[in-house]
């Protein structure tokens, strides 16, 4: 071989051998190298990923809440129990764990988190309490500081969780105000504005807290003792461009969560949680008080304003609405003490079990009926026999155990793999013992 051919050749060897090199690198499985031995290089345009979830900086910060580009705030991740707050899942929401899939999700503010209250006497607690169904997990996606424009983010995340219910909570306190100031100060969520003729500093200024003189004292007949904030709340309700234009944000965001959730079958339940000014309107009425002008105008209008967006949420495809202000109303007749006696405006234990509780029936009835008995679960062209029992899910391997344990053929129903996600898995039926792997196993569960 001349001395040209020997420079092609050895310029194709290395070619090759680069290009080898190359799959190596990229694909190391295709040459039967150990695909666990690939490298990442770390760059901006791929984030590693763990150092997003466990931030240094977020674990070691003195704040509750933390700055964010998109939602302004969120909780600080792992936050432990701690003076009625807390605890937090690895995401920042209040929940022991995050689910592998989530049959109901909430989304809200404050008063969906529950200041005042421990964890287990917030209103998603109370209310997954109160359905008395233990097949079924709640899971609480909301934070202070956050209104409609958040609610709709959070939303098109709880989607991954795979959730049959979603619950969105407005809160007319502060969530107006604060939608107008998130879609005109964040261009992200510019397609949220309705009026582009109002700007981020048309924002009426609010004092977050009320002075001693802003305040009204009220002791009723039964010794329930009530301190209202009229002028504050009354920011969020008043005749101002900028509150009439957070109260069409909240129905723009309402909209599209109603579009995503009819587009992904999820069932999608909105309610209004009402400041305790109007949550107390008509026991101050029945005892006539002589209320303070702003008091009584609050009262007036946030009325109109909830009575304007129940309407408009109401007529929206395929949603429910749930009304809290009633059964607010209602308790607070009755002599029970749903806040705790200082200006603050959340509820104590005992007014988020009111809420909890006005929103189960319609929860309830969303829900698939719980499962129970002998099942066909789809493994790509075959499939496995799972029993569920209350111990929890059973599979049957040995077909001839089946008629052992008095299952007849015609018993055998269908579920996918979303309905046992959360089941607990117990093994494999490898006996006869029909008390416990046969029809009685689950009769009247």
């Amino acid at each position: 071989m001349n001395r040209e051919g020997l420079l092609i050749l050895g310029s194709g060897t290395v070619t090759l051998l680069a290009a080898l090199g190359l799959i190596y690198w990229l694909a190391p499985g295709l040459l039967g190298g150990p695909a666990d031995l690939q490298l990442v290089q770390l760059d901006e345009k791929l984030p590693a990923y763990y150092r997003g979830i466990f931030r240094e900086e977020d674990s070691s910060a003195d704040e509750f809440l933390l700055k964010d580009p998109l939602t302004r705030v969120r909780a600080r991740p792992l936050y432990p129990r701690y003076r009625g707050l807390g605890p937090h899942d690895i995401l920042g929401f209040r929940n022991t764990a995050v689910p592998v899939a989530a049959d109901i999700v909430t989304i809200g503010d404050s008063m969906t988190y529950g200041n005042n209250a421990f964890l287990e006497q917030n209103w998603p607690s109370r209310m997954a309490v109160n359905l008395q169904r233990d097949d079924i997990n709640v899971y609480n996606m909301s934070t202070g500081g956050w209104a409609a424009v958040q609610y709709l983010d959070m939303f098109s995340h709880a989607l991954a969780l795979q959730p049959r219910v979603v619950i969105v909570a407005f809160y007319t306190g502060n969530d107006p105000l604060e939608s107008f100031q998130m879609a005109y100060g964040n261009e992200h969520w510019a397609a949220l504005i309705p009026d582009p003729a109002l700007s981020a500093g048309d924002v009426p200024a609010v004092s977050l807290e009320s002075a001693t003189d802003e305040q009204w004292d009220v002791v009723f007949r039964d010794g329930v003792h009530a301190v209202f904030t009229p002028r504050y709340r009354l920011a969020s309700n008043d005749e101002h461009p900028a509150v009439t234009a957070g109260y069409a944000i909240m129905l723009k965001a309402a909209a599209r969560i109603g579009e995503l959730a009819q587009s992904n079958g999820v069932k999608v339940i909105f309610t209004i949680i009402p400041t305790k000014e109007l949550v107390y309107a008509r026991k101050v009425a029945a005892e006539g008080f002589d209320a303070p002008a702003e008091y009584s105008r609050l009262v007036m209008l946030e009325q109109q304003r909830i009575d304007g967006l129940r309407g408009q949420l109401e007529r929206l495809a395929g949603v429910r609405y749930v009304d809290t202000l009633g059964v607010l109303q209602q308790a607070a007749m009755g002599g029970i003490n749903l806040y705790p006696e200082t200006g603050n405006g959340h509820p104590v234990s005992s007014g988020y079990a009111v809420i909890g509780k006005a929103l189960v029936q319609a929860v309830g009835e969303l829900l698939p009926p719980a499962r129970s008995g002998l099942y066909a679960l789809m493994d790509g062209d075959t499939f496995k026999v799972l029993l569920v029992s209350p111990e929890g899910g059973w599979f049957f391997n040995d077909f001839s155990l089946l008629e052992a344990n008095g299952w007849p053929p015609e018993e055998l129903q269908t579920i996918e793999l979303r309905d046992i996600v959360n089941l607990p898995h117990r093994g494999v039926v490898s006996e006869v013992d029909s008390a416990r792997f046969g029809p009685a196993c689950c009769k009247g569960r």
